[in-house]
């Protein structure tokens, strides 16, 4: 009976070693080609075994007062899959809500803005790629935004580097088109992973900076509850 037990405490450290030393995957892609957009994320847990897959297959522009209509689809494969689809509004009133949560986010944890820095230097990107192709009416202008886009983008990926650990030298393009009607496509696909088991110990430390502010348990589950 005691080698049994042995045995399967022995399986379950085993398991418990080999989810901590798993990668957490984060694929994104993301392409807009005029007037078409399309959003894709995958994120897959312990080797591939717990997965979710996030899409915007739609994004319209209402109008300037009413902001974007954004349609979204969820699958998981928790218990034998589970999908769902939404649609919501994007707007300045929303955005406006998304930017008082984040300050009351920022309130509600001790030294928040450190313990992203930290988690941040253990994301690391296995892949970034960003192309764009772009066609104005004038040639002149046609350069000369290419080379606004060129320095936007080592701007941003420069800026990025300081944060992340980038593991493959970042791909970037912007392609002029010229004698062509007006063109913009842009797509971008990046793959970053971070160690489960730091995630992990990431969250609890999490947990210990919301502890150390006063009343920050409250804030924290009137932000996920009540917004």
């Amino acid at each position: 009976m005691w080698i049994w037990l042995g045995g399967i405490l022995v399986l379950l450290l085993l398991a418990v070693v080999l989810i901590l030393m798993s990668n957490i995957s984060i694929d994104l892609m993301a392409r807009k080609k005029n007037w078409d957009e399309i959003v894709l994320l995958d994120i897959k847990f312990v080797y591939g075994l717990i997965r979710i897959h996030y899409e915007v297959p739609s994004i319209v522009l209402r109008s300037v007062k009413q902001g974007f209509q954004v349609e979204d689809n969820v699958v998981t494969n928790f218990f034998k899959g589970h999908t769902s689809s939404n649609e919501q509004d994007v707007n300045k009133e929303k955005m406006e809500i998304w930017v008082t949560k984040f300050h009351r986010v920022l309130q509600a944890v001790f030294e928040f803005k450190k313990w992203l820095r930290q988690l941040l230097k253990k994301l690391s990107f296995h892949r970034l790629d960003w192309s764009t192709n772009i066609a104005l009416s004038d040639a002149a202008h046609t350069a000369t935004l290419t080379g606004i886009l060129w320095a936007i983008k080592s701007t941003l990926v420069g800026g990025l580097s300081n944060h992340v650990s980038l593991r493959q030298r970042p791909k970037l393009f912007v392609v002029p088109i010229f004698d062509s009607p007006p063109l913009f496509s842009t797509e971008i696909h990046c793959i970053a992973k971070i160690r489960c088991g730091y995630a992990i110990y990431a969250g609890l430390i999490l947990i210990v900076r919301v502890l150390k502010v006063k009343g920050g348990v409250r804030k924290w589950l009137n932000i996920l509850f009540k917004g």
